[in-house]
């Protein structure tokens, strides 16, 4: 993975490359990420007690020794793939990498990654991905996170976790009662995103297609977001699994990638006798 590894220079012309208006999108989905997942959490977590009657539990969990994330050629998303990266942080992973497959990094995702911080990114070949699975077992227990359009030639050791971040590749706009989306923003959180305006498209949002279902006609369209205000976000829920109001155009979230989805967890059990009654035998 050394050989792909990508410089600093890299990094930092992508940054300046990469508008003030743009990094400060990239800043606000950052921000939001943390706050919905709630901030890192301690390395080490211990909780215990006596719970119901008699039983003496508790629980440990440490973070797990790395995550890789691997995305391909076609992956653009700067949303999707913070979404991915923060839950590792945030879990105190020590090993956060990312590898892109295929065709070069696209100057909004490295800043995205230098923003979050994470120092090893790599692009590699798709005939080196079987190598660097096959290393994966020698760096302890891990996950793998594959980002939308990536496929692994084969299944890696038992010991790591594989998490799958795909979309359908479609949005729901509902600007109902003239609300405000941001076209640009959206546009350049997710650059493979298709986005159907239903209703009254103000002209920053007539770059998109339309869209001809109401919002609660909409729950057959298979959208992976829709972007509604807040008096519609109940029926919006119906329509998709994430709901966006307007101000988190450069949001996402893999409900299923939490900070506890990259820790490694041991309980105990047993009996505590010390609450126990004992009658003596007649």
């Amino acid at each position: 993975m050394e050989r792909g590894r990508i410089p600093d220079t890299a990094f930092a012309t992508a940054y300046a490359q990469v508008t003030d208006r743009k990094r400060a999108w990239i800043k606000t989905g950052l921000a939001a990420v943390y706050a919905a997942l709630g901030g890192p959490l301690p390395i080490l977590r211990q909780s215990g007690g006596t719970l119901g009657h008699d039983l003496a539990f508790s629980r440990i969990d440490i973070p797990l020794d790395f995550v890789l994330i691997l995305c391909g050629p076609d992956f653009s998303s700067p949303a999707r793939l913070m979404a991915a990266v923060v839950p590792a942080l945030c879990a105190r992973v020590s090993d956060v990498a990312v590898v892109r497959i295929g065709s070069v990094w696209p100057k909004p995702l490295l800043t995205t990654l230098e923003l979050c911080g994470v120092e090893t990114v790599c692009r590699l070949g798709m005939r080196a991905l079987p190598g660097l699975l096959a290393e994966l077992p020698q760096k302890g227990r891990g996950a793998l996170v594959m980002l939308d359009d990536i496929r692994l030639p084969a299944c890696p050791h038992d010991a790591i976790r594989l998490f799958s971040a795909r979309i359908a590749g479609r949005a729901g706009v509902f600007p109902i009662a003239h609300t405000a989306f941001d076209a640009e923003a959206l546009a350049f959180a997710h650059p493979d995103m298709t986005f159907f305006v239903h209703g009254e498209a103000s002209d920053a949002l007539s770059v998109f297609p339309s869209g001809q279902e109401n919002l609660a006609e909409a729950a057959h369209l298979d959208y992976d977001a829709v972007y509604a205000d807040a008096a519609h976000q109940e029926a919006a829920l119906r329509a998709a699994p994430l709901v966006l109001g307007p101000g988190r155009e450069t949001f996402w979230l893999w409900p299923h990638l939490s900070p506890e989805a990259f820790r490694h967890c041991r309980v105990t059990a047993s009996v505590d006798t010390r609450g126990l009654q004992v009658f003596p035998g007649r």
